[in-house]
């Protein structure tokens, strides 16, 4: 099938929601950006989660603010018991590094693809809360006996140059007046 009628095909398909649901690795990025914009504003969580919630709405079936604030708030309570202090930010950018650029520890993810793009729909939801938080934890735990990658100094997903749509969304500017939405 050509390139062209493979790509009207799945549209189509996303149109009837076929393929909508969010990648899990998709979700994780957008949880812990939730609670990374947290940590780094004066915007109340849900604000920030209803952020996300809306970005990726935009390109998947509905998910809600709670499905991103309840799972944000896990992060920050593991973060909390582990003591992580200062480098609470340090560890959830590198999460978020991690999940965006790979599939694996040593599996880089294809950001451009031959067909397609990487942050395409799915057609099963494979995501969930806690399931984000075992892959925050396994991160964490990796990181602290040095098999996880680390994100690059200065690196944010704000100014990656393979943009997929989180990146776009992460892009959006948020202030204290979304509180009161």
């Amino acid at each position: 099938m050509s390139a062209i009628i493979w790509k009207c095909f799945n549209q189509a398909e996303m149109r009837i929601g076929l393929m909508s649901f969010c990648p899990d690795w998709v979700f994780d990025i957008a949880v812990a950006k939730a609670a990374m914009d947290f940590l780094s504003t004066e915007v109340p969580i849900y604000a920030v989660s209803n952020k996300y919630a809306e970005g990726l709405s935009e390109k998947y079936s509905s998910i809600t603010k709670e499905q991103i604030s309840e799972p944000a708030e896990s992060l920050l309570h593991f973060l909390a018991e582990v003591n992580a202090g200062d480098e609470a930010v340090t560890f959830l950018n590198g999460f978020v590094y991690f999940r965006y650029n790979y599939e694996a520890t040593n599996k880089p993810r294809k950001l451009k693809p031959m067909f397609g793009e990487a942050d395409e729909a799915v057609k099963v939801k494979g995501f969930d809360g806690e399931l984000a938080l075992k892959h925050f934890k396994a991160y964490v735990f990796a990181l602290r006996s040095s098999s996880a990658p680390v994100a690059p100094g200065g690196w944010r997903l704000e100014i990656e140059e393979n943009t997929l749509h989180i990146a776009d969304v992460s892009r959006r500017q948020l202030s204290i007046l979304d509180a009161f939405n």
